[in-house]
């Protein structure tokens, strides 16, 4: 599969989105906020609806990995058909690090516990950010 996009945080950052605490979580905030404004160009409604794609995901469910790693051809598609060149590029910086992202979590349920609190948190800034379309 071909690898789409470029993830813009380092794997140190990843690993501490995948394993929220008390000690990282303000950490926690100003990354989310901070990618919230690297994807500012893709609508909120976008946004929103890859949320909702990983909050319908079970963690009961035995497929819900493979659920989850549905969610990279929805990105791929999603930045394969815009045309807008700067919402081109923030879904390219989506797609890239959220694939790096769902890689790392590799079927650990407590990691995608904690990436569904850390998307959670970049949805609220984004929603700050977005640019309106």
């Amino acid at each position: 599969m071909p690898n789409i996009g470029k993830c813009i945080l380092s794997d140190n950052e990843i690993k501490e989105i995948l394993n929220i605490n008390k000690d990282n979580a303000n950490k926690i905030i100003e990354i989310a906020e901070r990618l919230a404004k690297e994807y500012e160009q893709i609508s909120a409604s976008k946004f929103r609806e890859f949320y909702d794609y990983v909050l319908k995901i079970d963690e009961k469910d035995d497929n819900w990995y493979m659920k989850l790693v549905l969610l990279k051809p929805k990105l791929a598609y999603t930045y394969g058909k815009e045309t807008n060149r700067n919402k081109k590029e923030a879904l390219e910086k989506l797609t890239g690090t959220f694939s790096k992202i769902i890689d790392e979590i590799n079927q650990d349920i407590n990691k995608f516990k904690s990436f569904k609190t850390f998307f959670e948190a970049v949805v609220a800034y984004h929603k700050i950010y977005a640019k309106s379309q």
